[in-house]
């Protein structure tokens, strides 16, 4: 089953807030933020909002610097790729030490 996806502009996320300003006024609503990978000078996040115009769920990935005195585009692209999210129950097995 293929993925469904809309095509943000940057203008467009920045008038309804992605990744920044959520919630206020007109804004995305923020439903999942998370760190998913580190490189030297930046980190990479998942963010999972809800679009005010449509009210679906999507997920965005955007960079942040990793300190106050590094520089780095938010963005990879003029055109950003949102990838349309769903809430999932998953089940997650984990190795734990052994008991007696």
């Amino acid at each position: 089953m293929p993925t469904r996806t809309r095509t943000f502009t940057l203008d467009q996320l920045d008038e309804i807030g992605v990744p920044h300003e959520l919630g206020d006024d007109g804004a995305a609503t923020e439903l999942h933020r998370e760190q998913v990978d580190s490189r030297r000078w930046s980190s990479m996040h998942l963010l999972v909002f809800r679009a005010p115009d449509d009210g679906k769920a999507y997920g965005v990935t955007y960079q942040r610097p990793l300190t106050e005195h590094q520089e780095c585009d938010l963005w990879f692209d003029d055109e950003i790729v949102a990838t349309e999210m769903e809430q999932r129950q998953v089940t997650v097995t984990r190795w734990k030490p052994a008991q007696d």
